[in-house]
């Protein structure tokens, strides 16, 4: 075998290595690995509307999905199961891909627990990063730099900050960002910097965040807010990106909304459904009109409905979080390299 192909043959077996390690933490800690379609009309493909891949000669508007966290959700709430994980492909017409940090298609982890809130999905993430980093530690092509490297980091302790703190260490760095502001790879990298190793940057700017993130602010949602009164009133959601070095955001969590009629309205006045609108007006060349918003809507209904307090009135407060993790970001991290590493 070239020495090429040895490399190769060993990435792959690093990637095995990595996803059965962190397979065997998950079942030991009793969650369920699940499987989903991966066409859909609209909820898994409901992240990132712009770069979704829509389906041709299909009966209805279809899409190439995304996510399957609605759908894991779900199965939590319905089957009354502690805990889901499942790893499969998300699909991204993504403009970017082949810049080092970005992929058309790619392997994602996703995972969704009842009965937790933010602070023990702070420490189940800090607890996947630290099994991985033991697995890539005793691979043979980790390079001895990048060994000491991933042991200064195993060693550390969980670092986190708020998405407001962050602002503040970016201006004593002379890098001012506005609140309500999303970080670009750069700063994130800086971020990375700044706190020497992985960060946890939590309580991000509602505005910015998927609809289904648990306000930190809570009573009645006022409706018609603009994303400008949003960030006024510097409304957070209580989400967290797990930023590591070269290879920047890698996981990406909440905790869950379960306000039904938050959930309603915020899914209504959204980016993501308006987009999902537009779709669907321009999939039948025709103008935005209420049959085509309730198209839109009729996807993400089943989801809705689980906490439809008529329905289910024992839902209220059933408190679920999540994340997803790019898997060919964390092979990134532990290899310590420049580009994303396709999984």
């Amino acid at each position: 075998m070239s020495t090429e192909n040895l490399t190769q043959w060993r990435l792959v077996q690093l990637k095995d290595d990595v996803v059965n390690a962190i397979r065997g933490y998950l079942h030991q800690s009793g969650a369920i690995e699940s499987y989903y379609n991966k066409i859909t009309q609209g909820t898994g493909s409901c992240e990132s509307v712009p770069t979704a891949f829509i389906l041709q000669n299909t009966k209805e508007l279809s899409f190439l999905s995304q996510t399957d966290q609605l759908l894991m959700e779900q199965e939590v709430l319905d089957y009354n199961i502690d805990a889901v994980w499942t790893i499969g492909r998300s699909y991204r017409n993504e403009p970017r891909a082949g810049d080092g940090r970005h992929l058309s298609e790619f392997a994602l982890l996703e995972y969704e627990k009842r009965n937790i809130g933010l602070e023990e999905l702070l420490k189940i993430q800090s607890e996947i990063l630290q099994v991985a980093i033991k697995i890539g530690m005793n691979s043979p092509i980790i390079s001895n730099t990048q060994y000491k490297q991933l042991k200064t980091y195993l060693d550390k302790q969980l670092n986190t900050i708020t998405y407001t703190q962050a602002l503040e260490l970016l201006k004593e760095q002379r890098i001012t960002l506005e609140w309500g502001d999303d970080f670009d790879s750069e700063i994130e990298q800086e971020l990375c910097k700044l706190c020497d190793g992985p960060v946890q940057v939590t309580h991000y700017p509602e505005s910015i965040k998927f609809f289904n993130m648990y306000r930190s602010t809570r009573g009645d949602l006022q409706k018609a807010m603009s994303i400008e009164e949003y960030n006024e009133q510097r409304f957070t959601v209580e989400c967290v990106d797990y930023l590591l070095p070269r290879a920047g955001e890698t996981f990406g969590g909440s905790r869950r909304e379960e306000n039904y009629g938050t959930l309603v309205t915020k899914l209504r006045e959204s980016r993501m459904f308006a987009q999902m609108v537009e779709l669907r007006a321009k999939h039948h060349n025709t103008t935005i009109t209420p049959k085509i918003k309730e198209d839109a809507w009729q996807p993400f209904d089943s989801y809705m409905e689980l906490f439809n307090p008529i329905k289910h009135p024992g839902r209220r407060n059933v408190m679920r979080s999540g994340f997803g993790l790019g898997m060919g970001r964390l092979i990134q991290f532990i290899l310590g390299v420049e580009s994303v590493i396709v999984f």
